[in-house]
C-alpha cells in the first residue's frame, strides 16, 4: 500500500502557489495525491521482478492513478485560465 503524506504542500502557509478558488484548490489537492500515488507505485514497480505475481495489480493501480491525474489536469488548467482572466491587469 502506498502511504500518503497528508495535507498537500500547495496549501501550506508560505507556499509559492496558493489557489485562488475552491475548485482550483480541489484540483491541486487531487493532482498532488495522484502524483504521490504514481511516484510510490513507480518506485515499487521498479523494485519488483518482472515475474512477481503482484506486479499486475500495481500496474493496474498505476494506470488508474495516471487516469485520475489526467482527469484533474485539464479542468485545473481551465479553472486557472478563468481565474487569471478575472484578475485586474497591473
Amino acid at each position: 500500500m502506498i502511504k500518503k503524506r497528508g495535507k498537500p504542500l500547495a496549501t501550506d502557509a508560505g507556499a509559492l502557489l496558493v489557489p485562488s478558488s475552491a475548485l482550483l484548490e480541489n484540483h491541486f489537492t487531487e493532482l498532488l495525491e495522484a502524483i504521490e500515488e504514481i511516484r510510490g507505485l513507480t518506485t515499487l514497480l521498479k523494485s519488483l521482478p518482472p515475474a512477481d505475481e503482484t506486479r499486475e495489480e500495481y500496474e493496474g493501480r498505476l494506470y488508474a492513478a495516471l487516469t485520475h491525474l489526467d482527469h484533474h489536469v485539464k479542468p485545473a488548467i481551465k479553472e486557472w485560465d478563468r481565474v487569471v482572466d478575472r484578475m485586474a491587469e497591473d
